[in-house]
Formats: C-alpha cells, structure tokens, sequence
C-alpha cells in the first residue's frame, strides 16, 4: 500500500473516531459494563465442551422455574400476538394482598435492576450524589456512571455495610443511600436493630434503596422490617425479585414497595411494555408454588452447609453467606482459577470486577452439582 494512500486512510479513521466521541456523551466512554456470569452455551463455543455443564455462576435456583410458573406461562404462549399489561395490575393486585399495601404501593419492572436504573432517573439531580457501600451490587454504581453522577463509595467493616460510616457519608448533596440487604457478591447482611438506629438518623429526604434479591434467603428473626418504613410513609424504597427463590431469572421481573409519589415518579420514567405478559403470568403462578419455594430454600440449605463444612476441613476462608452464593478467597489470582473450573465443565465467578482478585463466588446448587463443585476444587486448590 502506497504511503500517501495510507496516511488518508489513517487521516479518516482518525476524523470518524473524533466524529463519535462528539456524538457519544463524554461519560459513556468511560463506563465499565456490567460483567454477568458465563452462559453454558457461550462456553459450550469457546472450549467445545461435550456433556453437561454445572452452572454456579449467577445465582440462579438450580431446581429450575417453578412448575407452576411453567405451566401457565405454555398455556398462555398463543397469546403473545397481544402487548402485555402495561400496569401489570394482576400481579400487583396479589403483592398487595401478600404484603398487606395498596396497589398503588407497588411498582414492577424488568428486574430490580431495572428499577434502579428508573429511580436514578426519576430523582437524580445532576449534582445530586448516591452514597453506597464498596463490593456492593455494580447496578447501582452503573447507573450513577451511565447518567454522569456521582458515586460515594464507603468501606465495608468486617464484610459488612458500615451504617455509621454510611451516615458520615451523606451530606447536603446526597439524595439516595443504597443498600442491598443481604449484599451481593458479599452475602452479609445488616441486623434489625442496627437497620432502626440508622433510620432514625438518616435525613427524611434522602431516599433509602433497600435491594432485597435474596430475602428468602437470609435470617428472618434478625432482618430488618424494611417493608414498615413504607407502609409508615417514608422515604423507603425495597425491592425484591422472581429470579431468585421462584427461578424466573430468564423471564426478567421483579418490584419495589413505596410510597405512592414515589412509584408515580417511577411509572412516569418507565418504558412501556418492558414487563413482558409472560413474565407476569410466571411470576403471578409462582407465588402459589410453596413447593417449589420450600424445596429451593430446603436444598440451599443443605448445600450451603454440606460446602461449608468442605471449605473448614480444607482451611479455605469464606465469608458467612445469607444468601444462595458463597463467596471465597482462594489466595490466588481468581480469573485464572475460575478458568482451570470452566476448562471442567464448571462455571463459577470470579470477582476481580469488584476490586477483589483473589475471590470469587459461587451459586449453591444440587447436591450432585456441589460435589462436582467439590470434586473440580480439590483437584485444582494445591
């Protein structure tokens, strides 16, 4: 190639690059996406794995969808020429009779993290900050990064939110405070009393997320009555999903519970549509499913304890988890552990997008997946 031809070459390339990063908002450049956990057909193509491959990456219930949900989800399949119900009031209608709150108290959307994203939207000022503790859900510090706001990030103490330091944290210019009860990928969470004491601290117009994704999971006697705050009309905003206990993870749906201005302002920013009917219909089905739900809870527990007596008898350092994951420090480089997995036919997550390479996580699965689980780490942990 002549060298002046080259140089033009060059000299476009250049201006197209220069053209796009005056299209493109300044902000959006610098955005690190979301990392979700390997799907099985992804690395089914890269190492052309044969057989059946264990999945204990993101936290999904590994007995499956309720069956409840399945079945009236195939019935209504011939239904989907028609547009969903944009207000999704029948399952509204049911939320509201489970948690003892008014229709108009309850807001859905595509996964919770949809619903963080809406409330960054609905409320954020541009000068206005998010405070947050560090190792916390990534949504939450992605969509203070995609809407150009800024995040205060907080150590955690001893794994745990640090409410006081919380507190601290929170200034003239704070309009939320988030928190994920219990935290992921962490897998603490914060005890009842330490929850009431920050609430009767934290300034009656900063806005509190409490992102329940693993409530079933954790220790009821000592959780926090979040869902009181709103029925007693405060700033109080908790969300919960379908993908979690109910294995709806794939149909994407999950709500939050607030006071009325607060889920206007949220249905006023939403996109139309963006609970799709099946996910509705799934979700509606699944909550009658208290098989479905005990078996999950039943065989997490199991497995949590089957592993966590593994990882004592091998000196491996985990963190108490109240939640269907464990999070380890394997002491090493964690991208390169999790690989020597996933070269097994095991997904597993590591967490050097935390801030953390030398751990990673793990979903609890079925019996037969946490032996494998097992088997793969004692061969590869020396």
């Amino acid at each position: 190639m002549p060298f002046h031809f080259g140089f033009i070459l060059f000299i476009k390339y250049r201006i197209r690059t220069v053209t796009m990063k005056k299209l493109i908002r300044e902000n959006v450049l610098k955005i690190e996406q979301y990392e979700p956990g390997k799907p099985i057909e992804l690395l089914r193509r890269e190492l052309g794995i044969e057989g059946e491959i264990c999945k204990m990456a993101s936290n999904e219930n590994p007995l499956g969808p309720s069956p409840l949900a399945v079945a009236a989800i195939t019935k209504a399949l011939e239904e989907g020429n028609f547009y969903p119900d944009n207000s999704c009031y029948e399952i509204r209608e049911k939320l509201g009779q489970i948690y003892d709150l008014p229709i108009n108290n309850i807001r859905m959307g595509n996964g919770s993290s949809e619903l963080i994203y809406m409330a960054g939207i609905a409320f954020l000022n541009r000068d206005e900050n998010v405070v947050m503790s560090e190792d916390t859900f990534l949504m939450a510090r992605l969509m203070c990064d995609i809407l150009d706001r800024q995040a205060v990030v907080v150590p955690l103490n001893n794994y745990h939110h640090d409410l006081d330091r919380i507190l601290e944290a929170v200034n003239d210019k704070t309009k939320m405070v988030y928190l994920d009860i219990p935290m992921n990928p962490i897998g603490t969470s914060v005890k009842g009393d330490e929850f009431a004491r920050f609430m009767g601290k934290i300034p009656e117009d900063v806005l509190v997320i409490c992102d329940e994704a693993y409530y079933e999971y954790a220790d009821k006697e000592n959780h926090p009555h979040t869902i009181q705050y709103v029925r007693d009309g405060r700033n109080v905003m908790v969300m919960r999903t379908f993908s979690k206990l109910y294995g709806l993870a794939g149909f994407r749906i999950g709500f939050c519970l607030a006071k009325e201005d607060i889920v206007e302002a949220l249905r006023r920013v939403s996109l139309p549509f963006s609970v799709n009917k099946f996910a509705q219909i799934g979700a509606l089905a699944a909550l009658d499913d208290r098989d479905h739900a005990r078996n999950t809870l039943a065989v997490t527990a199991e497995g949590k304890k089957y592993l966590c007596a593994q990882f004592d008898e091998m000196s491996v350092s985990y963190i108490p988890s109240e939640t269907n994951f464990i999070t380890l420090d394997v002491r090493r480089d964690a991208r390169e552990f999790c690989a020597e997995f996933q070269k097994r036919g095991v997904i597993v997550r590591p967490l050097s997008g935390y801030g953390k390479p030398t751990f990673m996580r793990i979903t609890i699965g079925t019996e037969e997946q946490n032996k494998k689980f097992i088997e793969v780490f004692k061969e590869i942990y020396t």
